[in-house]
């Protein structure tokens, strides 16, 4: 009872205006606190709806611009599947000797020159690829030799030439050619003591 009969005695000491403003200054407050507790929330949300908006019109920005980089998208993928069929006979992913050996004996027939011997030597696994060395040796003129040779650097099957021995026989020139082959992927290590692949005969010129 005490207390709030000082208290009104205290408020009756006080002017009337500063009652007033008093009042209206504990109004904006109030107003300010449940603005902040109702608004906020609603602030953050909106913000994280922009970063959504501008992040979905980049990606459609990406999209436009490969849609007019691109007009014919069919055309496009028809061209990409051609490079991914070129890249995977440059570089398969099995090595079967056996169909370059097959286009070597096509490039020397093509060429004129005569494919006397290929040997092979034993597959060698590295990081991720798989490389095997070849000899290959040919007879023919000169200039029926640098045509092996181009048709030899321009074929599909991607391939390192290491080393080339040129012998003049007669008219004829003998060449020994040292490659290496490549694939992808990796197989297991051959087992202790295999066997080094054979020389592969080479069927005589008709």
């Amino acid at each position: 009872m005490m207390d709030r009969e000082k208290l009104r005695e205290l408020i009756k000491g006080v002017a009337p205006s500063y009652l007033v403003a008093l009042y209206l200054v504990l109004v904006l407050a109030l107003g300010m606190l449940v603005s902040s507790l109702l608004l906020y929330p609603q602030e953050l949300r909106i913000a994280e709806l922009n970063r959504q908006l501008q992040a979905e019109q980049q990606k459609t920005t990406v999209v436009e611009n490969f849609i007019l980089a691109n007009p014919d998208a069919d055309k496009r993928l028809f061209e990409l599947q051609q490079q991914l069929a070129k890249v995977e006979k440059a570089l398969p992913g099995s090595l079967d000797v056996s169909l370059f050996m097959a286009q070597l004996q096509r490039d020397a027939a093509a060429s004129g020159v005569k494919l006397t011997n290929i040997k092979p030597a034993a597959m060698v696994d590295r990081a991720g690829y798989r490389e095997m060395p070849i000899e290959v040796s040919v007879e023919g003129n000169y200039h029926a030799t640098l045509a092996f040779l181009k048709k030899l650097e321009d074929g599909e099957r991607f391939n390192l030439p290491t080393g080339f021995l040129v012998q003049r026989k007669q008219d004829k020139l003998t060449t020994r050619l040292n490659m290496q082959i490549f694939c992808y992927g990796v197989t297991p290590r051959p087992a202790a003591g295999a066997a080094t692949p054979a020389p592969v005969p080479v069927p005589a010129a008709s």
